[in-house]
C-alpha cells in the first residue's frame, strides 16, 4: 500500500507492506481485527484496534513508526519496533516499543520502552520499565515501575517498587512497595509508605514517612513529619518544622527551625532556631539546642541541653495519636536529662537533672540533680534532692553548642 486518501478498515490476519520500502499513510480513520502486521512506518489520522487475548507476543506488530493524528484505541498487545505518537493512547494489553509521545497514555498490562516517554498523564496496570528519560506530567502503575530518570511534574502513585536509575525531579509522590532514588535527585512532596533509599543526597520541600527512610548523604527538606524510620548517614537540614513521632537518626547535625519529638530522635547534635518539644527519648553527643526547650514527662535526653528558657518534666501534647501512644508509654516513668544550659530552668517535680547552669533556677520538691550553679536566683524549696547545695558563681561555663 502506498496512500489512503479516505478509511482504512482491515480483517483479521492481515500483513501491511508499503510500496518501495516506504510508508503507509491513511487521510483519515484505520480499523483492524487483530491479529496484524505492519511491517512498515505507519500513519492515520485515528486507529482501533479489536483483539482476542493479550499474550506477551503480542497482537499488532508495527515494523517501524507509528504516528496518529488523533485517538489511539488498541484493545490487543502491541509491539511496536520504532516511536509512538499519538493524541490519546489507550492499549488493552501489553505496550512494547522505543519511544512514545502522547498528551494521555493508559497501558492496561505491562509497559516496556527502550527510549523516551513524554506525556501528561500515564497509567499502567501492570509493570513498567522505561529505559530512557522521562518527561510526565502525572504517573500512576499499578504494578512496578522503573525509569531511566527525568521529570514527573504532578503526583506519582506507584502500588509496587519505583526505582530511577539517574537522577529525577518530582512534585508528589506516594510509593507503598519499595522506592530507589539517585543522588541529586529534587521533589516537593515524598509519602513514603513502604520503603525509599536515596542513593546520594536528598532534597525535597515536604517529606513523610510511614513506612522506612534512607538517605545515603546529607538530606534537606522545608519539613518533615517521621511516624515510621528515618535514617541519615549525613545531616539533616529542616528549614521549617521537624516532627518525629517514629524513629529518626541523623550521624551529623540536625537543625530545624522547630522541633517536637514523640519518638525517638539520635544525631550528633539537635539545633533549633525557634522551640524544641520532647516527649519521648533525643540522644546527642554535642547538644540539643533552641530559644526554648520544653521535656515533657517521662522523657530521655541524653547530652547537655541548651536554650534561653528550658523546663523539665512539663506535661506535653503534641497533638495526634503517635503524641498521645508516647504519652500512655511514659506514665509512671521519671525525666531524665543530661547536664542543662540556659538563662531560666524549671525543674518539674520527678525529673533529674545532672548539672544545671543557668541565670535563674527553679525546682519543685522532688526534683533531682547532682549540681546546681546560678547567678541571679535559685529557688530550691524542702523535698528537693541535691548531691550539694546550689551555687552563686559569679559567671557561668560556656555551653557547648
Amino acid at each position: 500500500m502506498g496512500r489512503v486518501d479516505g478509511g482504512l478498515r482491515v480483517g483479521r490476519n492481515a500483513t501491511i507492506r508499503a510500496e518501495s520500502d516506504g510508508k503507509v499513510v491513511v487521510a483519515n480513520g484505520a480499523y483492524f481485527e487483530c491479529p496484524v502486521t505492519i511491517a512498515c512506518d505507519f500513519e492515520c489520522k485515528s486507529m482501533k484496534v479489536e483483539g482476542k487475548g493479550f499474550g506477551p507476543a503480542g497482537d499488532v506488530i508495527v515494523r517501524g513508526d507509528l504516528e496518529v493524528k488523533g485517538d489511539a484505541e488498541l484493545d490487543a498487545s502491541v509491539e511496536i519496533e520504532g516511536d509512538v505518537t499519538a493524541e490519546r493512547l489507550d492499549i488493552g494489553g501489553h505496550l512494547e516499543c522505543r519511544s512514545v509521545t502522547s498528551k494521555m497514555v493508559r497501558v492496561g498490562g505491562h509497559l516496556t520502552m527502550r527510549g523516551n516517554l513524554k506525556s501528561d498523564d500515564v497509567d499502567v496496570g501492570g509493570h513498567m520499565r522505561v529505559h530512557g528519560q522521562v518527561d510526565i506530567a502525572n504517573l500512576r502503575g499499578g504494578g512496578h515501575a522503573e525509569i531511566g530518570g527525568g521529570t514527573i511534574r504532578g503526583e506519582i502513585k506507584v502500588r509496587g517498587h519505583f526505582e530511577t536509575k539517574e537522577k529525577l525531579a518530582f512534585g508528589s509522590i506516594n510509593v507503598f512497595g519499595e522506592m530507589k532514588l539517585p543522588a541529586g535527585s529534587t521533589g516537593d512532596r515524598l509519602t513514603a509508605l513502604g520503603k525509599v533509599k536515596f542513593e546520594g543526597d536528598a532534597s525535597c520541600k515536604v517529606m513523610e514517612v510511614n513506612g522506612v527512610a534512607v538517605v545515603n548523604g546529607d538530606c534537606s527538606v522545608e519539613s518533615i513529619k517521621v511516624n515510621g524510620k528515618l535514617f541519615v548517614d549525613g545531616s539533616l537540614a529542616i528549614s521549617e518544622k521537624a516532627e518525629i513521632f517514629g524513629s529518626a537518626e541523623a550521624r551529623g547535625k540536625t537543625e530545624c527551625g522547630a522541633l517536637a519529638v514523640g519518638g525517638r530522635l539520635v544525631s550528633d547534635s539537635i539545633v533549633s532556631r525557634s522551640h524544641a518539644e520532647v516527649a519521648g527519648e533525643v540522644r546527642t553527643a554535642r547538644g540539643l539546642k533552641a530559644k526554648s526547650v520544653q521535656i515533657g514527662t517521662g522523657s530521655r535526653v541524653n547530652g547537655p541541653i541548651i536554650g534561653e528558657t528550658v523546663e523539665i518534666g512539663k506535661g506535653l501534647d503534641l497533638g495526634g495519636f503517635w503524641a498521645h501512644a508516647t504519652t500512655w508509654r511514659s506514665v509512671g516513668r521519671p525525666t531524665r536529662v543530661d547536664d542543662v544550659y540556659g538563662k531560666e530552668v524549671t525543674i518539674d517535680r520527678y525529673s533529674r537533672a545532672k548539672r544545671i547552669f543557668a541565670q535563674v533556677v527553679k525546682m519543685q520538691g522532688g526534683s533531682m540533680a547532682d549540681e546546681v550553679s546560678y547567678t541571679d536566683e535559685a529557688d530550691v524549696p524542702p523535698g528537693v534532692h541535691l548531691e550539694g547545695p546550689a551555687k552563686k558563681v559569679a559567671t557561668l561555663p560556656d555551653a557547648p553548642l
